[in-house]
């Protein structure tokens, strides 16, 4: 009987120092493997109102003012998408959704400046839209950032009426761009800058 209790008792133990072990483990790996991924519903807003890729010449253009960046800031590249209003589906949300690769060593910066206007206004208040992505990465590696404007809102004069998101690229450096989405969300979500 003494035997017995020993190997239960020397079996207990060694399950529970296992069972800790593989809860360390767990905790370590989740730690270490949050990776950023593409905006799903429910982040950025409720339902994707608008989607497009940019095409491989204003790809091209973004990667060129990246190495050499234009004196002039009416010649930096810019990107927009359009969507149609209504104000019961208030707010909406910006979203770039950028994949690359790093040119070196080291953390990257995106950032751009942009705002919404309507079809009958001339005109924008600007804002700055940029990553916050503070991870150091590997030569080559590949990247994913997703840069945002803060949630806005369109007026109920306004509804059925087309808007634009326009943003011109301010700085990038650390970066090639392989592909760009522009998105518009509807709807609030849980990411908020």
């Amino acid at each position: 009987m003494k035997w017995w209790s020993k190997n239960a008792h020397l079996n207990v133990k060694q399950n529970w120092i296992r069972a800790v072990f593989i809860f360390a483990v767990s905790i370590i790996l989740i730690a270490c493997s949050q990776v950023k991924h593409e905006p799903k519903a429910g982040e950025y807003g409720e339902k994707l109102v608008n989607s497009i890729l940019l095409t491989p010449s204003e790809i091209q253009a973004l990667n060129k003012a990246v190495m050499d960046p234009p004196k002039d800031a009416f010649q930096r590249p810019n990107v927009g998408i359009s969507f149609q209003a209504d104000a019961a589906q208030n707010p909406y949300r910006f979203v770039l959704v950028v994949k690359g690769t790093t040119v070196q060593a080291g953390k990257t910066e995106l950032k751009w400046i942009g705002g919404v206007q309507s079809e009958n206004s001339n005109g924008y208040h600007p804002e700055v839209f940029q990553s916050d992505d503070s991870h150091g990465y590997e030569a080559n590696e590949s990247i994913l950032l997703v840069v945002s404007s803060d949630p806005f809102s369109v007026s109920e004069s306004n509804n059925g009426m087309n808007y634009a998101v326009q943003a011109e690229l301010m700085e990038a450096s650390n970066l090639q761009f392989q592909s760009v989405e522009l998105q518009i969300w509807q709807g609030k979500g849980s990411q908020y800058n």
